[in-house]
């Protein structure tokens, strides 16, 4: 059951040399944060800003499909995401100008239907899709397996 709303997060940044943070929220494992090579970031094992948007979209709507899964017990055999973006000059200033989503989630044959319109109703309600002044355009497929 969640919490009683507002929820409230706290993430901390530190930066520890040329480009490169550290990324840290409570005991979770500390993310090595950095410029994208697009912005002359050199280590590529870093994850910028625009890489952490893009996995914050494609895990809030798996988690948001599985919160509202619980109701319809439809089996998930697999998830897969691929997210990818496009960062472009606007008169507003630099801005994603497309989002896209490809989902393959994988089910029982006779719960794919069902899948696929629960999809569509946790498309409806991700947060961070919802929080972004860009349109996530979406592709689904839901598979049997």
């Amino acid at each position: 059951m969640p919490a009683a709303f507002p929820h409230q997060y706290e993430v901390s940044l530190k930066w520890t040399d040329t480009d490169r943070s550290d990324i840290t929220a409570g005991d979770r494992p500390m993310i090595g944060g950095g410029s994208a090579p697009q912005f002359d970031g050199q280590d590529l094992t870093r994850w910028s800003p625009e890489h952490l948007i893009l996995a914050a979209l494609g895990q809030c709507l798996m988690l948001t499909w599985i919160a509202m899964n619980k109701r319809s017990a439809i089996p998930l055999k697999g998830w897969e995401s691929k997210a990818s973006s496009t960062l472009d000059k606007t008169h507003g200033g630099l801005v994603f100008t497309s989002l896209k989503l490809h989902v393959r989630l994988t089910t029982d044959a006779d719960r794919v239907e069902e899948a696929r319109r629960l999809l569509l109703t946790a498309k409806k309600y991700c947060i961070i899709a919802n929080s972004l002044k860009t349109t996530v355009d979406s592709e689904f497929e839901v598979v049997a397996g």
